[in-house]
């Protein structure tokens, strides 16, 4: 029987359709060590064919000949899983073989004559056949510089013979073993990773362990009952789904980069929340619940540690990147569902985020201002006028200030803190974030149909085109993508904007139009997506490739019309994501855009998290069995979906019909079964 992690195919997304693409890592799940080769990056990894080096954290080492590292890669001759990657260095007929633990790269190595082990700007001691290196980098403005530590061990028969600047070189046998451990905290810490995890053991036994733990983690997911290219790419998007957050921890400790101390106990960071709340987090919250408090812990300690809730949290502290306080959806979502964590603590910093802070883009570590009192007071984050000079110096002078996405966004974000202070019994700040969350309907437009932007005087801004206008990326009034997506990032209240639109009905319609919306009697296609480069995936307006449009399918559910999301969905899953270096049709995010195809894979998706509910879509297998922690399993039985039915024609939920195109948080995690009866034809 064919084992789940051998369904990985780490080069789906390799080449991307306009920006960054993904990397084929072999690394376990929310793992420190990531190996994959290190090369002369042009953006696209599969493409990257010149090998520089294998990683060892930011140090790599590289096979040579003769004193010759130059080599090249050839993809038709190599092996790569998530577990495990084979591959041949053509130039000199060497051969490279990787596995991970959670700390330690391990590479097997045969067909060389010599090694060369960087460590650009570092230091490096040798003794014997181990290497200690040390690496650093400044840290964001602070006095003491971000350092990783690496002990590496060399196999029998290595020998130093040089040193260049930032390398030394090696005498090596014609097969070898290189074995790394990395760490944030100490030499000690990382010595004491490899002994603990890889000592005693051969390559092949950390192979297979490594396999064990992949299948294991995709075991939480049966599928059956579509083609072999349909479970790669299912078991390949798990595979993304599940490496962020990075456990940072190292025997009971942590180093933390938002104060720049070693601390006790479990920590996990590396997240960008932008992209993650909508998906990524609830999907690990259903099947990793125990992980996720932790990781909803260190978003706490994260809090403690440098007197903000963060917004993009990295190694090295909180990065303010995007638009957003979106750890009010981390936690309200978790609250909603029952997860336990300390809520408390969690809102001090999110009501201190929304009530102190800056809103505008990547600029969340600023303090609030004039913009974000107009926020406050009249709903809306203000846009400047057309000609208007910035006079904010908060104001990012690329991103600018993205103001309809802005307002949306943080409207959402007051809804869920709104519903956190009411689960904590604080009535008057529920009520003050409710009142704001209901702000999105300031925006919009009547006369267009759209949201559109207002300058500070309430004064909708001249000129407004909801296809092109902002500039690029739209980022004078919106994030990466236009207001035909925008329009729709009023996750916590679709009812509330079909009504804006004049009902369910007419909202229904305006997004078909969504869908087959061109570029006619104006700028072409090639024109807008100069524009829009992150708006790919495009089908008419809809950018498959972009966060913000995650949820918009599933809309229609909320409008009283799901087939039409079945139709759609069905459509976005085959066209956008195939078994290919192309299968990914946008930014992957680390992680985002993965989970949104495994929820719409399985026949749901969370729309608003926060609330604890999912819409209905449409499975694309005709079974799926998901394993809970708690040792209860929810299946999905839809014979013919995996040949190409996209239709629901009736649902049983535990034997009882279910008349609506949603399930509850609860009936999922109580296990159970969902059967579609399934056909060619809308029953509308």
């Amino acid at each position: 029987m064919k084992h789940l992690s051998d369904y990985v195919n780490p080069y789906i997304g390799t080449i991307s359709h306009m920006l960054t693409s993904t990397n084929p890592e072999v690394m376990l799940p929310y793992g420190m060590a990531r190996s994959t080769p290190v090369s002369h990056d042009n953006g696209d990894s599969y493409c990257c064919d010149q090998v520089l080096g294998f990683p060892l954290g930011a140090a790599y080492v590289m096979p040579g000949k003769g004193g010759d590292f130059h080599n090249i890669l050839d993809h038709s001759r190599e092996t790569a899983r998530c577990y495990y990657k084979r591959l041949e260095l053509e130039e000199h007929d060497i051969t490279a073989e990787t596995t991970v633990t959670q700390h330690v790269y391990l590479y097997r190595f045969s067909g060389q004559d010599c090694l060369r082990l960087s460590f650009p700007g570092g230091e490096a001691k040798a003794e014997g056949n181990t290497v200690e290196i040390t690496l650093s980098w400044p840290n964001r403005g602070r006095r003491t510089p971000l350092r990783q530590y690496a002990y590496i061990q060399l196999g029998q028969g290595v020998e130093l013979t040089g040193q260049e600047e930032d390398a030394l070189i090696f005498r090596a046998p014609e097969l070898t073993e290189v074995r790394g451990a990395v760490s944030m905290i100490s030499l000690e810490s990382a010595k004491k990773s490899l002994e603990l995890e890889a000592g005693g053991q051969s390559f092949d036994e950390v192979k297979a362990r490594a396999q064990e733990i992949w299948d294991a983690q995709l075991g939480k997911f049966i599928v059956e009952g579509n083609t072999e290219d349909r479970k790669t790419v299912f078991y390949t998007a798990l595979y993304r789904a599940f490496q962020r957050m990075t456990d940072v921890t190292e025997h009971g400790q942590y180093f933390s980069g938002f104060d720049g101390k070693v601390h006790e106990g479990t920590f996990y960071n590396n997240d960008g929340l932008w992209d993650t709340f909508r998906c990524m987090h609830p999907l690990q919250l259903l099947v990793d619940e125990r992980r996720h408090k932790d990781i909803l812990q260190s978003y706490v300690e994260m809090y403690k540690q440098s007197g903000l809730m963060p917004c993009f949290p990295g190694f090295e502290g909180d990065l303010p990147v995007m638009i957003g306080f979106h750890a009010a959806s981390l936690f309200a979502d978790a609250m909603a569902k029952g997860i336990e964590a300390d809520y408390e603590t969690a809102y001090e910093g999110i009501r201190k985020n929304a009530t102190e802070q800056s809103m505008m883009p990547w600029a969340c570590n600023a303090p609030a201002g004039a913009e974000e009192e107009c926020y406050w007071e009249k709903g809306f984050f203000p846009a400047l006028k057309k000609g208007e000079a910035e006079t904010c110096p908060a104001a990012h002078e690329f991103e600018r200030r993205q103001s309809v996405a802005v307002t949306l966004e943080h409207c959402y974000d007051d809804w869920c803190a709104a519903e956190i202070a009411e689960r904590l019994g604080k009535p008057e700040d529920a009520e003050m974030f409710r009142k704001r969350a209901q702000g999105y309907k300031s925006l919009y437009n009547p006369e267009l149909g759209w949201m559109a932007p207002k300058s500070i005087d309430g004064q909708w801004v001249e000129d407004f085109n909801p296809k092109f206008a902002g500039g690029m990326g739209g980022r004078d009034y919106t994030t990466e993508n236009n207001t035909w997506t925008y329009t729709w990032s009023v996750m916590h209240d679709p009812e509330g904007l079909a009504e804006l639109m004049g009902g369910k009905e007419k909202a229904g319609e305006r997004l078909d139009q969504v869908f087959r919306e061109g570029f006619h009697n104006e700028p072409s296609k090639f024109i807008y997506l100069g524009q829009f480069p992150d708006s790919t995936g495009l089908m008419g307006q809809f950018a498959m490739g972009n966060e913000p449009s995650f949820h918009i399918p599933y809309l229609y559910d909320y409008f009283g019309q799901p087939w039409k999301a079945q139709k759609k969905l069905r459509d976005l899953m085959d066209i956008w994501f195939p078994n290919s270096p192309t299968g990914i049709c946008g930014d992957e995010d680390g992680g985002a855009m993965s989970s949104w195809l495994v929820f719409s894979a399985m026949g749901f998706y969370p729309v608003c998290p926060g609330k604890a509910e999912y819409a209905l879509g449409t499975p694309l297998f005709d079974s799926m069995e998901m394993k809970m922690e708690s040792g209860a399993s929810f299946k999905v039985t839809a014979k013919g979906a995996g040949d190409g039915l996209r239709y629901i024609q009736k649902a049983e939920l535990n034997g009882k019909p279910l008349d609506r195109p949603f399930l509850t948080h609860q009936e999922i995690v109580s296990g159970g079964e969902l059967v579609l009866e399934m056909g060619a034809r809308p029953a509308k």
